[in-house]
């Protein structure tokens, strides 16, 4: 510890400043032993260069210890896209959906711009069913990190009540199962037939779809057109 407290002094880097909690591990016992074991540590500059950062400490959680989020106020945007869970036709109410759904009210659209509002309405029914119906993973998960916290703080000032060490191991166990289930759709979405050695191009995409037949009949119609 002597040798780890000498390096940081000869870095040069600073602790940062903990909100709103002052222990980060229990020993998870009815009578828990608190320590502050995680710490985060910064240089002068860094310090320059985000001077408006915030330091919390988030539910235990998975772990004894509590996960620090370090905020430096840099907001991202992004697009969110449609994301079909392989989870949903196992419920309830899921072909309905996709029945009523796939319908257009266009009686002489174009196929394309048929078929276009056809997917789009598809996937904004699906949203609202699985909102309705299935429920949000993340948002459940986020409610059981949040009521962990709410007794992972006075936990530090008190013992907490055999109904509140019920309610909070309960918590936790819903923390592990729905963690574990976030990380299997993430994993889901990330899975992709395109192997990862070889990105192709869309020339290369192209040829793999079209079988020779469909290239004779396509340059006999080109050929036919411009004739």
């Amino acid at each position: 510890m002597g040798r780890f407290r000498r390096f940081i002094d000869d870095v040069e880097v600073q602790e940062l400043h903990l909100n709103g909690r002052r222990f980060t591990w229990s020993n998870e016992r009815d009578n828990p032993t608190l320590e502050r074991l995680d710490r985060v540590f910064a240089s002068d500059d860094w310090l320059l260069a985000f001077p408006n950062h915030t330091l919390t400490a988030l539910a235990t959680e998975c772990s004894e210890h509590a996960p620090l989020r370090l905020t430096t106020v840099a907001a991202t945007h992004t697009f969110k896209r449609f994301h079909f869970e392989s989870i949903w036709p196992k419920f309830d109410g899921f072909l309905q959906t996709v029945e009523e759904a796939w319908v257009c009210p266009w009686s002489d659209a174009d196929v394309f711009r048929e078929l276009d509002f056809k997917l789009r309405n598809t996937a904004k029914a699906l949203k609202s069913w699985s909102a309705k119906h299935v429920g949000s993973v993340r948002l459940q998960l986020a409610i059981a990190k949040e009521l962990l916290l709410r007794f992972d703080v006075p936990q530090e000032t008190r013992s907490l009540a055999a109904h509140e060490l019920r309610l909070r191991r309960k918590a936790k166990a819903n923390c592990l199962g729905l963690a574990s289930l976030l990380r299997t759709i993430i994993r889901q979405r990330a899975r992709s037939p395109i192997s990862p050695k070889v990105m192709p191009t869309q020339n290369s995409f192209t040829c793999k779809r079209v079988t020779e037949r469909e290239k004779v009949t396509l340059s006999k119609s080109i050929s036919g057109t411009l004739c």
